[in-house]
């Protein structure tokens, strides 16, 4: 069944943006405008109007610590705040409240649904799999939200794929499996009740401890990005420190270059190196030799021949030997029990895949040579790797250098990035032991994951053993395959498919300079480059997710913070003109910067479609701005001002509050 789900609205009191009630609907019906723009100059709480609509449409205030519940306190004090979003379901009102109490520092929701009013966050079973934070965050969009879908720390353009496409509902029938396995074992008669608890436990603690390494590895992946940045910074401040000394600061610049140069130098090496490894011939001094004398001696002797079991059958199924020969009952099982001494089909064929393979890679007029390019090439990686750490002991001596001159500045900002570092490399070890590969025999107290996959699998066989499951068991382990075989083609089919039309759509908005996708994994990966430029970042992810709002039956809103900031005045015509199309409601909360080249292309695509609000704070700088508007355009609270229309939205000029 389609889902209608639109927002006509939301209220905040005392909170750190102004008072305010928002109406996106027109004539105070269930359907909204197509497009509503929003201008707030910076410093309104724009960001934290942003930020309580994807808490109150998801749930997750509810993990709010004190601090940040704090956060959203207005400069008055009050001792409560509110913020309430009204919806539309399938034409049916909707409505979530949030409530902070900032005496006691605590959060609650208040669900509206029909004629119903429950206290908590209750979403209606046909949306909650929308309302939630990793869902929320896509159609309440940000900048932040277009780097994290190309952060390969970050897991959220497969998740925004998994969730509109709901194929998570794959992998919480194979659960449903488990947990009826896991019933059946603790219901049925055993000879032993003791052991059987001693299994069921252990089982437990195994999973128990899977659980928390996936927790770890959250976290220490969630550790590794916010470090690898803290890092970018520290460095940034070390180096500016540095350079105080301009004639050390120039030599510094230098050895970077050059070491970074060393350094990708070292690591295409050990690439190379790593390749030829796989190759035994490569690797074993004379093999290669032995190979070509094994070729030819197998021509030599005309080997594999064409000798095959059905020959043999044949023959003994005859009246007569190839040789004139009659044939009895007791020759023909003769025939039968000695076919095995001859080559069948299956030899043949291992013979002729080795003969070929053999002519492929080792058939050189000088075999030794495969294994002397092999030297070479760690001979390259030796000399790489000491033209390396040659350049950093040179900028080790230069730092030296620079600390000696007793700039404690230098000193503790070189602490702190060694401290970083440091950290870094712990979180990176720990990281590598949760998913590493895993050995023959793992240890009960392991932090491998695919160790305790394996302990865990088999625990859960000797617990269909003792409880006489072993067949329900295996059944289940069928069908779980079947599952994650099916949740893994239709990942695959859906990411080619994406990947393609994405790149279609890029093709239309950055025709000058795309930059395309070459692939769609845990994050976007951009063909050929490491990163892109803001205005690149956020037309990519325009375009991804374009092409997955438009493959769904489900009309959603769209919410974007600052759509055309950070766009050149040639891109944004494109992306105007495109972001109508990933929805029926588009809200855009906007500076008036950003008008230029963006809004009349809207205002074209949605004629007497759009609605005008412009929201700023009320102050004594700010009161001539609004003095003579038609009363009935503006609405006033304590601390704000809304004004409706288009005029006033067109000559508000202020990017900042004053």
């Amino acid at each position: 069944m389609s889902l209608k789900f639109f927002i006509l609205g939301w209220s905040s009191e005392n909170l750190r943006c102004p008072d305010h009630e928002i109406n996106l609907c027109q004539d105070n019906s269930l359907v909204p405008y197509p497009v509503s723009l929003i201008q707030m100059p910076n410093g309104t709480g724009k960001t934290t109007t942003l930020k309580l609509l994807r808490a109150t449409l998801s749930g997750s205030a509810k993990n709010w610590n004190p601090d940040e519940i704090l956060a959203f306190r207005n400069n008055g004090n009050p001792s409560f705040g509110q913020f309430i979003v009204h919806l539309a379901l399938n034409e049916k009102r909707l409505t979530f409240e949030l409530n902070l109490d900032f005496e006691k520092l605590t959060v609650d929701y208040r669900t509206t649904f029909r004629s119903g009013v429950k206290d908590g966050f209750y979403p209606p079973p046909q949306i909650s799999k929308f309302l939630n934070p990793t869902f929320a965050d896509l159609f309440v969009f940000d900048g932040e939200l277009a780097n994290h879908l190309l952060d390969a720390n970050r897991t959220r353009a497969r998740e925004a794929i998994d969730a509109l496409f709901q194929l998570f509902l794959l992998e919480k029938v194979r659960g449903k499996f488990e947990s009826y396995w896991q019933s059946y074992t603790e219901t049925t008669n055993v000879k032993s009740e003791q052991w059987l608890t001693r299994l069921q436990n252990e089982l437990k603690g195994l999973n128990q401890t899977r659980q928390n390494v996936k927790h770890k590895q959250t976290k220490l992946n969630k550790e590794k990005s916010r470090l690898k940045s803290q890092i970018e910074q520290a460095q940034a401040e070390y180096d500016k420190a540095f350079k105080k000394d301009e004639n050390l600061g120039k030599d510094l610049d230098d050895l970077n270059g050059r070491l970074q140069t060393a350094e990708n130098l070292v690591k295409e090496q050990i690439g190379t190196v790593m390749r030829s490894m796989r190759s035994p011939h490569k690797l074993l001094p004379g093999l290669a030799h032995q190979l070509v004398d094994l070729k030819s001696n197998l021509d030599l002797l005309k080997l594999p021949t064409s000798t095959s079991k059905e020959f043999f059958d044949e023959l003994a199924a005859a009246d007569e030997c190839v040789c004139g020969r009659h044939l009895d009952d007791l020759t023909r099982q003769a025939i039968r029990d000695r076919a095995q001494q001859y080559l069948g089909e299956d030899e043949v064929g291992v013979l002729n895949s080795i003969k070929s393979d053999i002519a492929d890679y080792c058939y050189d007029s000088n075999p030794d040579s495969y294994h002397q390019e092999f030297q070479q090439e760690l001979n390259n990686l030796s000399k790489f790797i000491r033209d390396r750490d040659d350049l950093k002991t040179q900028k080790s001596g230069l730092e030296n250098l620079r600390e000696q001159k007793g700039d404690s500045e230098i000193r503790e900002k070189k602490e702190r990035l060694q401290e970083l570092e440091e950290k870094q490399k712990k979180c990176i070890k720990d990281l590598e032991e949760i998913e590493r590969s895993p050995s023959p025999q793992p240890d009960k107290n392991t932090e491998c994951l695919k160790e305790l996959n394996r302990l865990i699998q088999d625990k859960e066989y000797e617990v269909a053993e003792a409880t006489n499951t072993i067949k329900l068991k295996k059944q289940i382990d069928i069908l779980s395959r079947i599952l994650n075989q099916a949740h893994g083609k239709a990942r695959e089919e859906l990411r080619e498919l994406i990947l393609k039309q994405t790149n279609d759509r890029i093709a239309e908005l950055l025709s000058r300079d795309p930059i395309f996708l070459e692939d769609i994994q845990e994050s976007l990966k951009l063909q050929g480059k490491e990163g892109a430029s803001v205005g690149q970042t956020l037309s990519v992810s325009y375009a991804f997710l374009a092409t997955l709002f438009n493959r769904t039956e489900h009309q959603l809103p769209f919410i974007v913070d600052s759509p055309a900031g950070p766009l050149d005045l040639n891109i944004r015509p494109e992306v105007a003109r495109l972001i109508p199309k990933l929805c029926d409601q588009f809200v855009a909360f906007t500076i008036s910067s950003e008008r230029q080249n963006f809004v009349d292309v809207l205002e074209y695509s949605k004629p007497q479609n759009i609605k005008y609000l412009t929201i700023f704070r009320k102050t004594p700088q700010m009161n001539d701005l609004w003095q003579n508007i038609d009363d009935r355009l503006v609405t006033e609270t304590s601390n704000g001002i809304l004004i409706q229309g288009k005029e006033f939205f067109d000559r508000f000029d202020l990017d900042k509050e004053i």
